[in-house]
């Protein structure tokens, strides 16, 4: 018999868990989310890590975003960023410009072209998400988690 949501909740004692069995279902849900947006998003072939780097900088506006802010934002290297703008660049998606005060500092943004699919690919992907990984929580515990997520992201 499945136990609901609250009878686990009663049940579990978060200091019997270990810092390890936290890691492993931290890592799993990570990979789990990964791996069905990345389905989400193949019809678009677009990958998950894709869609954040077009999204930030989607939301940094027309002006765009210097490189390493960007690589700062979605917490990589200026190596894998470079050779994803590239692979985004030469699809269309993402476009460089330099800066006119600074010649070393580049900045990157979404093409007016794809900038009008963004909003449809994010309507689709948020339903998906919604008749699948969101329909497992209570929208309280989604709102709950994802506050965790940007307090945890602040350290």
């Amino acid at each position: 018999m499945t136990k609901s949501i609250d009878e686990l909740n009663q049940i579990l004692d978060l200091s019997k868990i270990t810092t390890y069995q936290a890691g492993v279902a931290q890592s799993t849900v990570h990979r789990l989310l990964q791996k069905h947006t990345n389905d989400c998003l193949r019809p678009y072939s677009l990958s998950t890590m894709q869609w954040f780097i077009i999204g930030t900088i989607y939301d940094t506006g027309a002006a765009g975003i210097r490189l390493t802010d960007l690589a700062k934002k979605v917490d990589t290297t200026l190596s894998f960023l470079t050779t994803a703008i590239n692979q985004l660049e030469s699809r269309g998606i993402l476009q460089r410009a330099g800066s006119a005060s600074d010649s070393r500092a580049k900045f990157v943004s979404v093409t007016e072209e794809f900038e009008r699919i963004i909003p449809t690919i994010e309507e689709d992907l948020r339903n998906k998400m919604r008749k699948s990984f969101y329909a497992k929580v209570s929208p309280e515990d989604l709102r709950i988690y994802m506050k965790v997520l940007y307090q945890f992201s602040d350290l």
